[in-house]
């Protein structure tokens, strides 16, 4: 006899009655872990960890994100007269004005990461993707060197040399 889907066992034999207590039993475990939602960090870390393709997209946007703040702050120091650009095409996109730095800035993030991006699944990519990184990652160390030692030559006349003294004895 079936009531609301489920078979209910009315006097069968005990081999039906095992049988159905197995069927039941199985099927119990997989509703029950369908049912149960699981957090978004959870669902985050394991789709991190599950492809190498997925760890080269999150390097790849903190790459990006690196980028947008040397961008930022490139810009900042220009405007403020801190930044003397070394770099002759830099310094001929400054000459052209914020916008042209901007753009050129943008295109060559975007076509240095898209070997990154096509050839993600590769391992030597991960490992490129994270030497970029953390190469973009202690530039944003030095940016932040670099503009305390400016906050610290606001408060005072102090010369260039002064502040390297000063930094080596506050480490």
């Amino acid at each position: 006899m079936r009531r609301g889907g489920a078979a209910i066992n009315s006097g069968g034999s005990d081999a039906d009655t095992a049988r159905m207590n197995l069927a039941h039993s199985a099927t119990i475990p997989r509703l029950v872990a369908s049912s149960v939602r699981r957090s978004w960090h959870a669902v985050l870390v394991r789709w991190f960890v599950s492809a190498r393709s997925h760890r080269v997209l999150c390097l790849v946007a903190g790459i990006w994100l690196l980028n947008a703040f040397d961008l930022t702050l490139t810009v900042l120091a220009y405007q403020q007269g801190l930044l003397q650009e070394d770099n002759p095409i830099a310094r001929y996109m400054f000459g052209l004005g914020i916008p042209s730095v901007v753009l050129f800035k943008i295109g060559l993030v975007l076509i240095g990461s898209y070997p990154l991006l096509r050839f993600r699944t590769a391992r030597i990519t991960e490992l490129g993707a994270l030497v970029i990184l953390i190469a973009y990652a202690y530039l944003a160390v030095h940016w932040s060197e670099c503009y305390e030692l400016y906050t610290l030559s606001g408060i005072a006349d102090v010369q260039l040399a002064e502040l390297t003294n000063i930094t080596n004895r506050s480490h």
